[in-house]
C-alpha cells in the first residue's frame, strides 16, 4: 500500500458558504451559488452571472485593503482549515509547510495598476510585492508564523490539485509533518471576463435565471460559470496526526498529473480533445494510490459545464471503468459553485472527504436532460447515500493540454 497522508483540516470559502459545516449543508441541499454579477457591470450580450463569495468570512473582505481580494480569501480559508485541524504550532513551526495554487493570482491589483499607469497615476510601491502570485503564500506564512517549506504553483485550473499533490509528496518524503495547502482565485474582473468571453467559454443562455446556468453534462449546457473563492486543507503524516490525537476526516491516497502531449495549437473554437490523456491521469493517480479502478466508490468530476470538456471527460471515464461505468456514481460540485479555477480541485477534495465521512454523495444540479455523449450514473436531483471507500477527483486544465487527478480515501482506522 502506498503512503497516505491524513486530511485533518478543512477550510472552504465559497459561493455557497464558508466553513466545512455550512459548505457541506449547501452541497447536500443542492443550493446554487450562482447569481447575477455584482462586482462590476457585466459586458453587453456576454455572461452576466457568477459564483461570488457573499457570505461573511472569518477575515473581513475589505475592498479598501491594500491586499488583493485573492490574498484576503486565502487568509480566511487558511484560518478555517487550521482551526478545523486544531493544529498547535507551538514548537512545531519548522515542520509545517505551505503551498498555494492559483491560476490568475492577484489579477484585481494587476488590472488596477495597469489602469493607473495608463492614466498617469502613481503606482503604490507595495504593489511590487502584492501583485505577484506568490504574495498569497507569503502572507499565509507571515500571518501564521509558519517556518517550513513554501511553494506557489500556477498550472491554471489544475493549480489546486497540483498543490495538494505536492503536499502529499512532501509528507511522503518527510520534508514536513504538516502542510497548509489549497487554491485561491479572485478572477471576477473586467479583464478576465473579456478574455474568457472572447474565447466563448462562458455561459450566456441563463443570464435571466442565474441559478440554472452551470449545467455539467446537461444537453443544454453552453459554457462555464466563472467563480471565486479559496479552499485550504491541513494535510499531515498519519503518524503526526495520530500522535496528537487529531480527527482525521479522510486520507489523501494518490495523485498524478499528465500532459496531453499533442502538437496541436490551442483553438478555442475548434478544440481537438481526446479522452486518452485524461484517462492516463486518472489511471496514474489510482496507481499512485495502489488501488484498482474497481475500488473507486465515486467520482468527483471536473464537470465544468463546458460543451467540449464534459463530453471528453465522460469518454475518459468510460475508458477507465469499462463495463463498470454504469455502477460508478459521478457528481460535479461545479453545478453549484461554478468554475473557480484553482479553487475547485481543493473544494473537490474537501467535498470528497466529507462525502466519505457522511457516506453521502452531493447531487449535480441543473441536469434536465443528460447529454447522450455522457452516459454516466450521474447523481442528480438529491444526494445519494452510499458507503464510500475511495473518491477519484478529476481536474482538467483549460486548453486541454494537461490533466490532474487525486484519490481521497477512508481513514483505515475507521
Amino acid at each position: 500500500m502506498s503512503v497516505r497522508a491524513a486530511i485533518t483540516g478543512l477550510g472552504p470559502v465559497s459561493a455557497v458558504g464558508s466553513g466545512a459545516a455550512e459548505f457541506w449543508r449547501a452541497l447536500v441541499a443542492g443550493e446554487s451559488g450562482t447569481r447575477g454579477l455584482t462586482r462590476f457591470e457585466p459586458p453587453r450580450r456576454g455572461c452576466a452571472v457568477a459564483a461570488e463569495v457573499r457570505e461573511p468570512a472569518p477575515l473581513a473582505l475589505d475592498p479598501a485593503s491594500p491586499r488583493s481580494r485573492a490574498v484576503q480569501l486565502a487568509l480566511a480559508a487558511a484560518r478555517l482549515a487550521l482551526d478545523d485541524a486544531a493544529l498547535s504550532l507551538d514548537g512545531a513551526r519548522e515542520r509545517v509547510g505551505a503551498i498555494v495554487g492559483t491560476g490568475v493570482g492577484n489579477l484585481d491589483l494587476v488590472e488596477r495598476a495597469l489602469a493607473d499607469v495608463a492614466r498617469g497615476v502613481r503606482v503604490h510601491p507595495s504593489l511590487a510585492f502584492r501583485a505577484f502570485p506568490h504574495a498569497a503564500v507569503c502572507e499565509l506564512v507571515r500571518e501564521f508564523d509558519l517556518r517550513g517549506p513554501v511553494a506557489t504553483l500556477s498550472t491554471g485550473c489544475n493549480s489546486g490539485a497540483d498543490a495538494i499533490g505536492l503536499a502529499l509528496d512532501w509528507i511522503r518524503a518527510g520534508r514536513a509533518d504538516a502542510v497548509l495547502v489549497g487554491g485561491v482565485e479572485a478572477e471576477l474582473t473586467p479583464g478576465f471576463f473579456a478574455l474568457m468571453s472572447a474565447a466563448r467559454a462562458l455561459a450566456v443562455r441563463y443570464n435571466a435565471d442565474p441559478s440554472r446556468a452551470s449545467r455539467p453534462f446537461d444537453a443544454e449546457r453552453d459554457g462555464n460559470v466563472p467563480g471565486e473563492g479559496a479552499a485550504f486543507l491541513v494535510v499531515e503524516s498519519q503518524a503526526h496526526a495520530r500522535a496528537r490525537g487529531a480527527r482525521i476526516h479522510a486520507t489523501l491516497a494518490g495523485y498524478a498529473s499528465r500532459a496531453a502531449g499533442t502538437r496541436a495549437p490551442y483553438d478555442p473554437f475548434n478544440p481537438v480533445f481526446h479522452p486518452e490523456p485524461t484517462a492516463r491521469a486518472l489511471a496514474a493517480a489510482l496507481d499512485d494510490a495502489a488501488i484498482a479502478p474497481e475500488r473507486v466508490s465515486a467520482v468527483s468530476a471536473n464537470g465544468s459545464s463546458s460543451v467540449f470538456y464534459d463530453a471528453v471527460e465522460a469518454a475518459a471515464l468510460a475508458s477507465l471503468f469499462g463495463a463498470r461505468l454504469a455502477q460508478v456514481p459521478v457528481h460535479s460540485i461545479k453545478s453549484m459553485l461554478g468554475q473557480t479555477g484553482a479553487v475547485t480541485p481543493a473544494l473537490q477534495v474537501i467535498a470528497a472527504a466529507l462525502s466519505i465521512e457522511h457516506a453521502l454523495i452531493p447531487p449535480t444540479i441543473n441536469v434536465d436532460a443528460l447529454d447522450a455523449r455522457c452516459p454516466l450514473d450521474l447523481v442528480r436531483g438529491e444526494a445519494r447515500r452510499a458507503p464510500l471507500e475511495f473518491v477519484l477527483c478529476n481536474a482538467t486544465g483549460f486548453g486541454g493540454f494537461y490533466f490532474s487527478a487525486l484519490v481521497v480515501g477512508r481513514d483505515e482506522a475507521k
